[in-house]
């Protein structure tokens, strides 16, 4: 087979498989042959054959996929020859003699094969000590510096005398040597293998490296078998390992500037060698990690011995964990000098690209959790690894090589969710948690502020310090308001703007304290906060605030019963009186009147009612009438000035009439000034079917809690009758008004207002029954007209039921 060239670089699958098979005919050949001579116990003719066979590894023309599998298969038959070695019955031949005819084969590398398999005879014959056999067999195979040819002979060297070692307990310890010499020799065939393993990424043209780098990834177990074999030494203590195997180890994979060398070979460590002898050797371990190449990414390599560490000291007893001292701070000590490698460049020739801190801050966010696992009552652990971090991006930033990358934004994010999910509030009170947020853009900084804000809702977590609130309002302020660099088109996304401003705004039922005057803090401290985001905001904001504060005022009542009860000493008077509290109100809804005005006024007829409560429920007359009178003043100006649309103002007005008829502490002259406007109002709406209706309502502002004026009812009916004949006549589709207006004439019949009798509601049935039978002729009005008639019937059918039970009913004829 043709030599000399980059492994499999010139062939496809197809060649690749036909030199395969070509190499496995000559295997399987001269491995008959071989077999045929031990079996004649003919030792020249069985070292011809075995030569002849092993020479098909000498090949450069296989890729290192069928290579191995080449390899493999000339182990097995090798495995013949090294059982024939062993049994001196039958070659009849002293060791030392096979050991040195052995190396007179022609060509170097059946040669070393040979040789390797005749020290695993020689070695267990126990004719020379050990230690002296795997010295020179070790030396001798650095003759082959092929790299893939060399790795493989190196792996064979291992397979074959790792049972052969002068390990402790082994019966080839003493004279052959001890377990330093056992160490020595799987060392230096680990050194050996790690070079060779490494000079493959440079046999080639560049072009092909990508290539090669996947084909080293696949022998990278040929390497990584040293490690394992070490790990199994009997001898192995964990003295022997921190104070020689370790340094060794460490010295000879950081000396090899290789980053896949490095990564497989330090991930391998953890995965091979015990827990316990990691936390011996923490410090070790972390200062040789600090020294590795920049671009190895340390992420899976920490996290995997962290993980290890955690679980290992999860189930180990006090005694043990008390042993292992205090890991955070080892790790603390070195994990800023091994995150601070992702700040230099990385590149090699030309300009260096900008370095990526995402994996360095991957690492922190594993020791976060790692420490929280180990450490969950030392919060301030958490804010050291902030405070890391925060140091960390301020270095980046000082570089002045560019924004973060959008990985290493997600992973500051990760950073900030833990501490906040299992500390809360108590996350603002570190010194570093703010600092770190501060290097996010507007985007991630609001929704590390919706988590926040979340976490406080939907845990129940209460709001009882005025500080607490401060810090939470500066730490969200993305939500809040406006910042320098918040996007102009903030809110475009008007569905995810409002469940945001939703979310925030549940903050104010967070608000528990027993003392109202703090609860008083506290809203006036928010509501500061809100007034700073501008319209789209307040819209959302400012309602809830009013209610929050609307709240506070049957606990001032409560408190000042119980201070009447119980004395000043026991229940201190509130700073915060209610006149206060409805003052806070009232700027809190001028404020939200330009932004929603329908809103400002359901909130100013809110506030009149509460404070109608009020006077009632003190019984010192006048002192909140005022009060009550100023806010449904505000609502009047509101509504005259800011509500143009005629469906908003017809539903103004019902609110209004529906407020008024609520309220009874005012003064009848001031209920009278308002009724008198309201009723106005309704008069002078576009819509003639709107302007009857609302007049139809404001009737009910005479016939109240408040106010009894039998009259003034009967002027506003008798309006209402006139507008609706004027609309029933242009408009037959209309003709439900009549009914409408009958419900309203029955209504006051039945609550017995003098004005109005049988004779009125016997003329309005009459009326109806007629502009419904006109209406049902109409083609255009007939649907409309139906649906009046089924109002009818269902208005007689109520007729019929009180005419039953009632003696005011009795004379109204039905028919």
């Amino acid at each position: 087979m043709a030599q000399g060239y980059p492994q499999g670089n010139a062939f496809g699958a197809e060649d690749q498989e036909r030199l395969l098979d070509e190499a496995t005919a000559v295997v399987k050949e001269q491995a008959f042959y071989m077999k045929k001579a031990i079996d004649s116990d003919n030792v020249r003719e069985a070292l011809k054959n075995a030569s002849n066979m092993i020479c098909e590894l000498r090949t450069s023309l296989l890729s290192p996929k069928n290579y191995f599998e080449l390899y493999m298969q000339v182990f097995n038959e090798m495995q013949h020859l090294s059982g024939f070695f062993g049994d001196k019955t039958r070659h009849k031949k002293k060791m030392i003699d096979l050991y040195e005819s052995v190396q007179h084969a022609g060509n170097i590398l059946p040669r070393l094969y040979l040789l390797a398999t005749v020290a695993a005879a020689y070695i267990k014959s126990l004719e020379a000590p050990a230690k002296e056999i795997l010295k020179d067999v070790n030396e001798l195979c650095k003759g082959v510096q092929h790299p893939l040819r060399g790795l493989f002979l190196r792996y064979y060297l291992s397979q074959m005398l790792k049972d052969k070692l002068p390990d402790t307990g082994s019966g080839f310890e003493g004279e052959g040597g001890d377990i330093n010499d056992a160490f020595d020799f799987i060392f230096t065939n680990f050194n050996e293998s790690n070079r060779l393993w490494v000079r493959i990424q440079n046999q080639g043209p560049a072009r092909e490296k990508d290539r090669r780098e996947r084909e080293r990834h696949d022998l990278r177990v040929l390497v990584g078998a040293n490690l394992v074999r070490l790990s199994q030494l009997d001898g192995m203590t964990m003295d022997f390992y921190a104070e020689t195997a370790l340094p060794k180890i460490l010295d000879h994979i950081v000396s090899v500037k290789d980053t896949l060398s490095q990564q497989y070979l330090l991930e391998s460590m953890i995965q091979v060698f015990p827990d316990e002898f990691h936390i011996r050797t923490l410090e070790q371990v972390l200062s040789a990690y600090a020294r590795a190449l920049p671009s190895v990414d340390m992420k899976p390599i920490m996290v995997t011995l962290m993980n290890r560490l955690a679980t290992y000291l999860s189930e180990a007893d006090p005694a043990k964990v008390q042993q292992a001292g205090d890991i955070f701070s080892l790790f603390r000590t070195h994990l800023q000098g091994i995150l601070e490698r992702a700040l230099q460049p990385q590149g090699q020739g030309g300009a260096a690209p900008i370095p990526d801190i995402a994996p360095a801050l991957e690492v922190l966010a594993a020791f976060m959790q790692f420490t929280v696992s180990l450490y969950p009552d030392q919060v301030h652990y958490v804010d050291i690894i902030l405070g890391s971090a925060a140091e960390l991006l301020q270095k980046f930033k000082s570089t002045g090589l560019g924004n973060l990358s959008d990985k290493a934004v997600d992973q500051v994010g990760e950073l900030l969710a833990g501490p906040m999910k299992t500390l809360g509030l108590g996350v603002l009170k570190m010194e570093h948690f703010v600092a770190l947020v501060s290097f996010l853009n507007f985007e991630t900084r609001k929704q590390t502020s919706l988590s926040m804000v979340t976490a406080i809702v939907e845990e129940d977590r209460p709001l009882s310090s005025l500080d607490d609130v401060k810090a939470l309002f500066s730490f969200i302020s993305p939500l809040v308001k406006d910042e320098a660099d918040t996007p102009a088109d903030e809110g475009k996304d008007k569905a995810r703007f409002a469940e945001e401003q939703q979310m925030v705004c549940k903050l104010v039922h967070q608000i528990r304290h027993e003392d109202t005057d703090v609860e008083y803090q506290i809203l006036t401290e928010m509501r500061g906060s809100f007034g700073q985001g501008g319209p789209q905001r307040l819209i959302f904001s400012l309602q809830p605030i009013f209610f929050g504060a609307l709240g506070l005022v049957p606990k001032i009542q409560a408190r000042e019963k119980r201070r009447a009860e119980e004395g000043d000493e026991v229940v201190p008077a509130p700073t915060i009186s209610l006149k206060k509290v409805f003052q806070f109100l009232h700027r809190t809804n001028t404020a939200l009147m330009q932004s929603s005005p329908d809103m400002a006024l359901q909130l100013w007829l809110t506030a009149a009612v509460a404070a109608d409560q009020v006077e009632r429920a003190t019984g010192a007359q006048g002192n909140f009438e005022p009060i009550c009178y100023e806010f449904l003043t505000q609502a009047l100006v509101l509504f005259e000035e800011e509500i143009s649309d005629s469906s908003k103002q017809y539903k103004g007005i019902h609110a209004i009439v529906g407020t008024l008829c609520k309220i009874v502490a005012l003064d009848p002259e001031n209920f009278d000034t308002v009724s008198q406007k309201i009723t106005r109002h309704a008069a002078k709406l576009l819509k003639k079917p709107m302007q009857c209706r609302a007049v139809s309502a404001c009737s009910q502002l005479f016939w109240c809690d408040a106010r009894r004026d039998a009259k003034r009812v009967r002027e506003c009916l008798e309006r209402c009758v006139k507008t609706c004949e004027a609309v029933v006549q242009s408009d037959p589709s209309q003709t439900g008004l009549w009914v409408e207006m009958l419900d309203r004439y029955i209504y006051y019949f039945e609550v017995n207002c003098e004005e109005v009798d049988v004779d009125l509601l016997q003329r309005l049935l009459a009326i109806c029954l007629e502009h419904i039978n006109f209406a049902l002729k109409d083609q255009q009005a007939e649907k409309d007209a139906k649906k009046a008639e089924d109002h009818l019937k269902s208005t007689v059918a109520y007729l019929t039921k009180m005419k039953e039970t009632s003696p005011r009913f009795a004379e109204l004829k039905l028919n």
